[in-house]
C-alpha cells in the first residue's frame, strides 16, 4: 500500500482530523485525551454505518483490529487503515510484527509504550490537541517537533561543537561520519545501543546521529533521560544515511522520490522508509562508480568533493567549521 491519506471522523460531540502517510503511525496522549474515543467511533461506524450518527471520511476503508481472532482477521485485510488500541494484547508480540511486515495495510496504533519490535519513524509519533476554543475539534500534532530534524537544541546557542559523536550505524554511515567528525566519532552498533552510549558518556557536548525513519521506539527514552539528567546532547535524525546520500544528489534522483516517498515506498515490500531508501540507492547506483553497499562504503563516496556535498545538506548547526 502506498499513498498519503487524510482521515476525518466526527459525530455531534467530537471531530477528529488525522493524516497518515507511512505504514505505521503512533498516537500518544494522556488519559482522557480522546485516543480511546477515536477508536470507539471507528468501531461503532464500522458496525452500524450511518445509523451510528458517526461520519468517517477517508479514501481508504478504516477498521479497528481487536483481540478477537486478530490473526485471522488481519490476514484477510488488504488496502485498509487499521486502528489498534493500546489494550490489544498482541501489540508487543513478535507474531504481530511479522504480520505487519509485508502487509498491504497502514496501521494507526494508540500506545504510550515503546513498541520496540516495530521500526516506526520519529516523524510519525503524534499527540492529540484541540484546534479550537471548543474541545470538540481535535487533531494530531507531532510529539517531537523538529528543526531540520534536530532534537533538543533549545539549550544550545549557535553551532554545536561536540566532544563526542555517536552514530547508530557501524558500517557505511559510520565511515562517512568519521570522515566528517574524525576521532570524536564512535559507533553505537545499532539503534538499541544509542541510549546506553549517551548515558555512559562523560563528555560535555554530545551529538547522536540516528536513522529517524526507524528510531521511533527509542526516541522517547532518550529524550526523557536528557530532560532529567541535564546532559547536553543533540539528536540529529535524518530519515537514514542512505537518504542523505540521495539528498546530496550524488546520483540523479527524481525530486518526488524524496519529497513524496509515501507514493513509492510500498508497505508490502518495505517495513520502513529506511529500507526503501537503501534499496533505491543500491538498485540505482549499481552501474555507476558510486555503487553502494551498506556494509562498507565505496571509496568514491569518501572523496573530499563528495563529503562536502553531504555536509552541505546537513544542518549547519552541527557541522564544525
Amino acid at each position: 500500500m502506498v499513498g498519503k491519506f487524510d482521515i476525518e471522523i466526527y459525530n455531534n460531540r467530537v471531530h477528529y482530523f488525522l493524516t497518515v502517510k507511512r505504514n505505521i503511525t503512533i498516537l500518544q496522549g494522556d488519559s482522557a485525551s480522546g485516543k480511546t474515543e477515536l477508536i470507539r467511533l471507528i468501531g461503532e461506524y464500522e458496525a452500524n454505518g450511518n445509523s451510528s450518527g458517526i461520519t468517517v471520511k477517508c479514501s481508504q476503508k478504516c477498521t479497528v483490529l481487536t483481540n478477537v481472532d486478530w490473526e485471522l482477521r488481519l490476514s484477510s485485510m488488504t488496502q485498509r487503515i487499521i486502528f489498534i488500541d493500546e489494550t490489544a494484547r498482541f501489540l508487543k508480540a513478535r507474531s504481530f510484527a511479522e504480520m505487519v511486515r509485508g502487509s498491504d495495510n497502514y496501521f494507526v496504533i494508540v500506545s504510550r509504550d515503546a513498541l520496540v519490535q516495530l521500526p516506526y519513524s520519529i516523524e510519525e509519533i503524534y499527540g492529540i490537541r484541540n484546534v479550537s476554543d471548543s474541545s470538540k475539534y481535535k487533531t494530531y500534532k507531532k510529539v517531537y517537533n523538529e528543526m531540520y530534524k534536530i532534537y533538543n537544541l533549545t539549550d544550545i546557542n549557535g553551532a554545536l561543537e561536540p566532544d563526542l559523536v555517536i552514530t547508530e550505524d557501524s558500517n557505511s554511515g559510520f565511515e562517512c561520519y568519521k570522515l566528517i567528525y574524525g576521532k570524536k566519532c564512535e559507533a553505537a552498533g545499532g539503534k538499541g545501543n544509542v541510549y546506553d552510549c549517551i548515558r555512559k558518556s562523560d563528555k560535555n557536548n554530545t551529538l547522536a546521529i540516528v536513522d529517524g525513519a526507524a528510531f521511533g521506539s527509542d526516541v522517547g527514552k532518550i529524550m526523557r533521560y536528557l530532560s532529567v539528567s541535564g546532559k547536553k546532547c543533540v539528536l540529529y535524525a535524518p530519515e537514514s544515511f542512505e537518504f542523505l546520500l540521495l539528498k546530496a544528489n550524488i546520483i540523479d534522483v527524481p525530486k518526488a522520490v524524496l519529497d513524496e516517498t509515501y507514493d513509492y515506498a510500498d508497505s508490502k515490500r518495505f517495513m520502513s522508509w529506511e529500507e526503501y531508501y537503501t534499496d533505491y540507492l543500491i538498485q540505482n547506483s549499481q552501474k555507476t562508480v558510486f555503487k553502494y553497499a551498506k556494509t562498507k562504503l565505496n571509496e568514491n563516496y569518501k572523496s573530499p568533493k563528495i563529503i562536502e556535498k553531504i555536509k552541505r545538506i546537513m544542518p549547519e548547526q552541527i557541522i564544525m567549521k
